[in-house]
């Protein structure tokens, strides 16, 4: 048997000798005689893996009754549970394999953030997102001009699962590359890059996802709506039944697109989307980086104040892959039904549902909650 360092994860030399080895089972006053006594090292005992008992025992020792010397786990130990045994007030654990020593040192490292107080906290708490972390983030943005920087800075500031949703239009694809080239994914950071695989997509949207992973060997996930959810809008309204009204495709956007996204950004800190100001009136305010709060995230918007010259030139200087739909005319893609090529001179996204007015025109993806809730209560009721 060998003894080791919680704090450190190096092997413990001439140890001395427990003066009290607590059962799971000890009752307060036992507790109390063994923290009184301060004699020497208190051990814990674990007769099983799946007995915690004795993490209580530590928290007790420690919060309750203020002992201060040495807590020692014994019995059946993993190293799985190093910083564990450590947060509960645990210092030393004893392992019958001298070589297991290397593996309980790295599994000491191998958890960067604490998600609540404990006994004692080696690790910092969990980084949460918030709107003060926003703004700052939104003025580091705006203080550089590089992209691959900005996505860096990205990276840097938000800790935690980043996604990014990519229609693989031209901005998306722009970002894509500059996360490839910033090496930010090799470096550590966690970037989900995912797209919307609502049922209807281009062919070659789909080309372009392929094209796209093997250039940058990025996986892109591609993230499907609830099938039930589908067959019952398509029941209620019919195949095409989004070309009949406004709010029968605002229903369809919900469904196909909405909802889908809001799942794959549950537990993210960060949203990484390609909204730009020249896109349309309605995005003509977007800033680089904003406080989501009803999804409890920070949308990242990187080249927001990117001009359709500065967009081009860049795919042009970096041979960035690009969806064939582009050199035909489309310029903002979204499903197959609802997507037509533009004429020189027109708004780039009067080629997005081109029967409804030019007001406005979203499907709902970067639109509040409360603005949403325009569509009658009764098809989003339906359509849940």
């Amino acid at each position: 048997m060998v003894l080791v360092d919680l704090s450190t994860g190096t092997l413990v030399a001439e140890p001395d000798e427990p003066a009290t080895v607590l059962e799971p089972s000890a009752d307060h006053e036992t507790l109390v005689s063994a923290a009184g006594g301060n004699a020497g090292p208190i051990a814990v005992l674990f007769p099983s893996f799946a007995d915690g008992r004795g993490f209580s025992l530590a928290r007790m020792l420690r919060d309750r009754l203020g002992f201060t010397g040495e807590i020692r786990a014994v019995g059946s130990l993993i190293p799985d549970q190093s910083q564990f045994l450590l947060r509960s007030g645990f210092d030393t654990a004893e392992i019958a394999d001298p070589g297991a020593a290397e593996t309980w040192k790295k599994t000491l490292t191998i958890i960067g953030r604490s998600y609540q107080p404990s006994a004692r906290n080696p690790l910092p708490l969990r980084w949460n997102a918030s709107a003060k972390a926003a703004a700052e983030l939104d003025r580091a943005l705006a203080a550089t001009d590089d992209l691959v920087e900005r996505i860096k800075l990205i990276a840097e500031r938000i800790e935690g699962r980043i996604a990014f949703s990519t229609s693989v239009g031209l901005e998306d694809q722009v970002i894509l590359q500059a996360i490839a080239k910033s090496g930010v994914a090799k470096s550590g950071a966690e970037i989900d890059v995912f797209t919307l695989d609502t049922g209807r997509l281009f062919p070659e949207v789909l080309e372009t996802i392929e094209l796209s992973e093997l250039r940058y060997r990025t996986r892109i996930r591609l993230v499907a709506p609830d099938a039930r959810e589908v067959e019952e809008l398509v029941s209620r309204d019919g195949v095409y039944g989004f070309r009949q009204s406004v709010e029968n495709r605002k229903s369809c956007c919900e469904v196909r697109k909405v909802r889908p996204l809001n799942r794959a950004l549950q537990g993210a800190q960060g949203w990484i989307a390609g909204l730009r100001r020249e896109q349309s009136q309605a995005r003509a305010d977007v800033p680089l980086a904003e406080w989501d709060a009803e999804r409890g995230l920070i949308k990242i918007n990187p080249i927001a104040d990117w001009s359709d010259k500065r967009l081009n030139d860049y795919i042009d200087a970096n041979n960035v892959v690009v969806n064939p739909l582009h050199a035909q005319g489309f310029v903002s893609i979204g499903c197959a039904p609802c997507t037509r090529a533009i004429e020189p001179g027109e708004d780039p996204r009067a080629g997005r549902w081109w029967w409804e007015a030019e007001d406005k025109k979203e499907c709902g993806l970067h639109v509040a909650e409360s603005e949403r809730s325009a569509v009658p209560v009764a098809h989003r009721e339906k359509a849940a």
